[in-house]
């Protein structure tokens, strides 16, 4: 009875959440639309949208991690090692479609070194992974020696610039990965197993579940979206370098928690996440129209994500 009523109580904290972030999207949009006249334009928003695909798709999979209790501070490093890999590749005409598959690949097998060292060590997640980043960022730094890789091939940036009936296929994919995630979380044992490892890995073990290698799955899946963030990301810029994916560690931890999942793992949900993302989206675009210095726009994006960690633990109390 009193996991059934401190449940209840997580529920509505999320969603008390995730409403105040909707409130607080609304009322952003309402001002930066005064503001500025170009923000509610078709095109701004086709751009909005685009610019928040890539960080949403890296977010699904940190949703899952975090939902578990994991987290992973190397997916921006994993953006940055793939996109210059497949880069390199593509660059020495290796076919489109074995490129992307590699990408993906790579994804998975950094997910599965994270994975193991999380499954199998007692170490902290977060400096485990903040290992990976370091190491990944070096190795990053060494295929690329400096340079931008250019020039990626037409087929390839399709994947970031393509459009379907006038959306662009970047936006098409990530909503089609955020309701596949849904689906996943929600209706898919494996999925739903996240929760319960989160809550309580000891209660989870007991019951049944296979802790460790359902970790291992989850990180898995957050490598294989990172990758696929890494080449969207680089197909849509055409090109590739050492320090892309800087920053999206970060800012996909910060949407999941703006969206309602604490950092402890147990709850959440990929709507929470996709407002959460929405609202870093428009921050960010609303701040440029406006011809903020970056700097600012750096203060504000860290202050909401502070300041939805604090709104979180002191309606945890």
């Amino acid at each position: 009875m009193k996991q059934d009523k401190s449940g209840a109580r997580t529920g509505k904290i999320i969603n008390f959440q995730q409403w105040g972030v909707i409130f607080v999207l609304i009322a952003l949009i309402i001002i930066m639309g005064i503001s500025s006249p170009v923000f509610l334009s078709a095109r701004n928003i086709k751009n909005i949208l685009q610019q928040i695909s890539t960080l949403g798709i890296v977010s699904l999979g940190m949703t899952i991690l975090m939902i578990s209790g994991g987290i992973d501070l190397s997916v921006g490093s994993t953006i940055s090692v793939i996109a210059c890999i497949v880069s390199k590749m593509l660059k020495a005409g290796v076919p489109v479609w074995i490129s992307i598959i590699t990408g993906l690949a790579l994804g998975c097998i950094i997910g599965l070194f994270n994975g193991s060292l999380a499954a199998y060590t007692r170490a902290a997640p977060f400096i485990l992974t903040l290992g990976t980043m370091t190491l990944l960022q070096g190795v990053a730094l060494l295929i690329t020696k400096g340079f931008p890789i250019t020039n990626l091939g037409k087929t390839f940036e399709y994947l970031g610039s393509g459009v379907i009936v006038r959306i662009p296929f970047i936006v098409i994919l990530f909503f089609a990965l955020m309701f596949v995630t849904f689906f996943f979380l929600k209706y898919f044992r494996l999925g739903r197993s996240a929760y319960a490892i989160g809550g309580n890995e000891q209660t989870a073990y007991l019951a049944g579940i296979s802790v460790k290698r359902n970790k291992l799955i989850f990180y898995m899946l957050n490598g294989f979206l990172a990758g696929l963030a890494a080449m969207v990301l680089a197909a849509r810029v055409s090109s590739a370098q050492a320090g892309m994916g800087t920053g999206f560690e970060l800012r996909s931890i910060g949407a999941v928690v703006i969206g309602g999942t604490p950092l402890s793992g147990g709850t959440g949900n990929v709507f929470g996440t996709l407002t959460g993302v929405l609202l870093l989206g428009v921050i960010a675009n609303g701040l440029n129209l406006l011809h903020v210095d970056p700097a600012w726009q750096y203060i504000v994006t860290g202050g909401v994500i502070v300041f939805a960690v604090i709104l979180h633990e002191h309606l945890s109390k």
